[in-house]
Formats: C-alpha cells, structure tokens, sequence
C-alpha cells in the first residue's frame, strides 16, 4: 500500500506541479494575481475531452498538444487584451480574473453539462505493472516521467538561457531590468503564454484519474496557491518541491487519515506560512 500510495502522491503531486509552475512565474514576473489559472486547467481537460471523446483525434499525444497550445493561445489573449491593463491594479486584476471564472465555467456548464467526465488512459499507458511488490498504474509513472522532464526543462530554460536570466532578474528588480532597455512586455507575454501552456498541460494529464467538472478551476487553482505558498513563489525549483509536498501529503493523507484528508494540504500551508513565509525555497526580495 505504501509503494502505491507514494507513486499515487508523486503523480498527483507532478500534476500540480504543472499548473503551480505557472501561476508561480506569472505572478512573480508579472505581478499580476491570476485567479482564472485553474480555467486554463479546466479548458485543457475539456479540450482533452472535445479532441479524444468527440473522435477529432484518437492520438493522445496530439490531443496533448493541441489542447495544451489551445489554452496558451488563449492565455495570451487575456494578457494582451485584459490583464497587460491591470498592471499594479491587484482589486482590478481580482475582479477580472473572478470574472473569467464565471463565465467559462457556465460556458462549460452550457456546452456539457453539469456531469463530471473523464477519459480512459493511452493505449501505450494503460495497465499496471509490478513495482516493489505493489500493482502500480503505467498511466500515473507516465505523468511522473512527464513532471520531472517539463521540471528539468524548465529550470534549465530559467536558469541557462538569456529568456530565463531575464526572467530572473525581472523578479529581482523588475524597474532595473526595465531601464536596461530589455522588452520586458514581450518577455511577460512569453512568461503568460508558458504558463498557460503548462495550465492546459496539467488539465490533459489529468484527465484519466482526475476528471472534469464545471466548477473543477476554482478548486485546482486552491490547491496551486497552496503549492506556491509551501514552495515559494517565482521559482520553478519552488513550485516543484511544493507540488510535489502537497501531492505526498493529500495521497498519505486520504488513505492514513480519511476524515481530516481535506485539511491536511492547508494545515501544511499554514504551517509553513508560519515558520517560513516567503515559502521553503522562496527568496527574501
């Protein structure tokens, strides 16, 4: 049971790496406090839905890509006609971003319906396989391959390239990186776009063991926050050691303490907030 239950958290835990990775880098590069993050989560699924289900493609992979660049693209539209107004305006920003929550998640309501939906796993992950003497899903090692590859990519894209120096000395001192003459409107785009790609990404994988409802964004982007708050936010390496925290932690938790499981991803948060709030690997700015 603990073989499974650990693989079970970590997969969880590389899923919302995925969507916390995101809502990290947009609001420590940009300042901008998305709350319609989850909707880029939910538009993924429900692509991931429209592309596999409907029978537009019967190619997971493709599936993947479409629906995660299909929300990206959205995403960008936000930004440039929305949020690139909302700069420093965080009750602006709040209100906003509320409002695209409502109105996508009625838009998914009218288009299918208030029933949870859900995908079956790739034909090439389908099954289980013995693991230490455990019958462990091939699906769920997938989404871990997936998390650690995007993870490794990520803090190779922030910490090797000009893109991610930028990136990080925009968290740094953002007026400076500004006066260098450096376009930093088209770096938060690209930072707005990457994030949301990873959003619609996270939605898709999650699909086959999560499902998707309606009202499935304002409850993943809770559970972001909470990975950004315990990792920290603006950092991939912060995003990831919190994701992945939040995931062993709701998965130990639901099979060791079933009537608290609900409490025990914000008991942590607190807790954190309490002993070190700039986050375990965040930075004192």
């Amino acid at each position: 049971m603990v073989i499974g239950t650990l693989v079970n958290g970590i997969a969880y835990g590389m899923i919302m790496f995925l969507m916390s990775s995101g809502f990290s880098l947009i609001f420590g590069v940009m300042g901008i406090l998305n709350l319609a993050h989850g909707v880029l989560y939910m538009l993924g699924a429900y692509l991931g839905i429209t592309l596999g289900i409907l029978g537009y493609t019967n190619n997971f992979l493709l599936a993947t890509v479409i629906g995660s660049v299909g929300a990206g693209l959205m995403g960008i539209l936000w930004e440039r006609v929305l949020l690139s107004r909302l700069y420093k305006q965080l009750p602006e920003q709040v209100l906003t971003t509320l409002g695209l929550i409502y109105f996508f998640a009625n838009l998914v309501l009218w288009i299918y319906g208030p029933m949870a939906q859900i995908i079956p796993p790739p034909a090439f992950a389908a099954g289980y396989v013995p693991l230490w003497g455990a019958s462990v899903s091939v699906y769920r090692l997938f989404i871990i391959l997936i998390g650690i590859v995007v993870a490794i990519g990520l803090y190779f894209f922030q910490e090797k390239t000009r893109y991610g120096a930028i990136i990080r000395a925009g968290l740094t001192d953002k007026d400076m990186t500004i006066a260098l003459g450096i376009n930093y409107r088209l770096v938060c785009s690209l930072v707005f776009f990457l994030g949301a790609v990873l959003a619609g990404l996270a939605g898709i994988l999650g699909m086959p063991i999560l499902g998707a409802l309606p009202t499935m964004s304002f409850d993943i982007l809770l559970l972001a926050v909470a990975a950004v708050v315990i990792g920290g936010i603006g950092y991939i390496e912060g995003a990831f050691l919190g994701a992945l925290l939040l995931g062993l932690i709701d998965s130990f938790g639901k099979v060791y303490f079933p009537n608290f499981a609900m409490f025990t991803v914000y008991v942590a948060m607190i807790l954190t907030l309490l002993i070190r709030p700039v986050g375990l690997l965040g930075r004192i700015r």
